[in-house]
């Protein structure tokens, strides 16, 4: 009878471990995923690459900003380009009609001075780029500073070599500044190309350094929190596996408690 009075009470000792233990186990398996959340959080707002990162997207920042500036460097030069290929082209004209012979006619004069001022016209309407990586030897304008001498440029009716005597010297002088400043001009146009392929060229590198960092940033991240999930894992199972060793030695030593019940129908149970 005592026995069986022991049984009882270490079975139901038993049923109320089990209970606190789920209980507890259950309050610390909400304790260690708030942990584990809470070390995810920290992974993801921790990097490794912070300052390169940083470093790279400034960089990035500043190509991205002098790209526009280069371009419209260029092309304010291209439209430049274009009003120079006028120009020398008239200025080839305006020479023509002033040296075919050594005679210098009202009708010339007339000719020479209406394209001269539509030159001088359009030699004004140039603009001044300035671009502080690009040296163009401020080509364009010296080249508008000898406008005034160009515009004074007046012949008279009479002979070229007397009456006229060094207009084809003044106006050659002329002619030579207008190639230097196109050839200069040509050249920025070419220089500032060189210098935006260079721009998407560098941003390309960075962009994908970039994407590789990110790339390798997340894979390390990911890392980490599945290590996470496994530490929390084991040590639930471990948690887990040693109640029921606990468990299972406390059932047999109740089974050690109880009296032996003979199986029903064996001749055992005569005897009691």
């Amino acid at each position: 009878m005592a026995n069986t009075i022991s049984a009882t009470l270490a079975a139901i000792s038993q049923a109320s471990a089990k209970t606190a233990f789920e209980v507890q186990f259950n309050s610390l398996q909400n304790t260690l995923i708030k942990r584990y959340n809470n070390e995810v959080d920290k992974i993801n707002d921790s990097s490794t690459t912070t300052h390169r990162v940083e470093s790279l997207e400034n960089e990035e920042k500043q190509l991205l900003a002098a790209l526009p500036i280069l371009e419209q460097y260029r092309i304010g030069n291209e439209n430049n380009n274009s009003q120079f290929e006028v120009i020398l082209e008239d200025l080839n004209t305006l020479r023509s009609q002033i040296t075919n012979d050594n005679n210098v006619t009202a009708d010339e004069v007339t000719a020479f001075t209406t394209l001269r001022d539509q030159i001088a016209d359009r030699v004004y309407n140039l603009y001044l780029y300035v671009h502080p990586d690009i040296n163009d030897g401020n080509a364009t304008q010296r080249f508008k500073e000898s406008l005034d001498d160009f515009k004074a440029l007046t012949p008279v009716v009479g002979t070229l070599d007397g009456d006229n005597a060094g207009l084809t010297d003044s106006l050659d002088t002329f002619i030579n500044s207008a190639t230097v400043a196109s050839t200069v001009t040509q050249n920025t146009i070419t220089t500032a190309l060189d210098l935006e392929f260079k721009i998407q060229s560098d941003f390309s590198t960075i962009d994908a350094e970039l994407l590789q960092l990110t790339y390798e940033e997340s894979t390390r991240r990911a890392t980490e929190i599945d290590n996470l999930k496994v530490d929390l894992g084991n040590t639930l199972r471990a948690i887990s596996l040693s109640f029921e060793i606990n468990s299972q030695l406390a059932t047999q030593l109740n089974q050690g408690l109880s009296e032996p019940v003979p199986p029903a129908g064996s001749v055992l149970n005569f005897f009691t």
